[in-house]
């Protein structure tokens, strides 16, 4: 069975209308709320966009969802349909603030290598970070302090 005959409409109903999609934007401050990184599942990730099934391509939209607001997630392939095919509700991911801080750049370094520069992130974590703060960095931490 190809990859198109295993797709479903009813993976991808939507219930409600359009006005429960503004709720969905509380994720990004939810995360931030609570330090920059969430534990969720899955289902419940489904149930903030408002779908009835996770479905595998339901998948594709969580991830475009979360990375338009600016979030990632880890581990990478619970939210890929070609690595899991039989995705569950119970499923746990992790969702962090993708901002400038130590954790998503530890994270972000460790999860795309190629688009990262691993060795400053990891170093910056294990020196107590400034040592490996860029430039731009180490100005907007100076003015912080200055202003608290």
């Amino acid at each position: 069975m190809s990859d198109e005959e295993e797709f479903r409409d009813e993976d991808f109903e939507f219930e409600g209308d359009d006005s429960e999609i503004e709720d969905v934007d509380s994720l990004a401050a939810h995360v931030s709320s609570e330090g920059g990184l969430i534990e969720t599942t899955l289902g419940a990730l489904r149930e903030d966009l408002g779908y009835k099934k996770l479905g595998r391509w339901v998948l594709e939209e969580v991830a475009e969802y979360l990375t338009n607001q600016k979030l990632g997630f880890f581990p990478i392939w619970k939210l890929r349909p070609e690595a899991n095919t039989e995705p569950r509700k119970e499923q746990r991911l992790w969702v962090y603030a993708l901002d400038d801080s130590t954790r998503a750049q530890v994270i972000t370094a460790v999860l795309h290598p190629e688009e990262h520069d691993v060795f400053s992130a990891l170093d910056g974590l294990a020196a107590g970070r400034h040592q490996a703060l860029l430039p731009q960095q180490k100005l907007d931490l100076i003015r912080e302090i200055a202003n608290s």
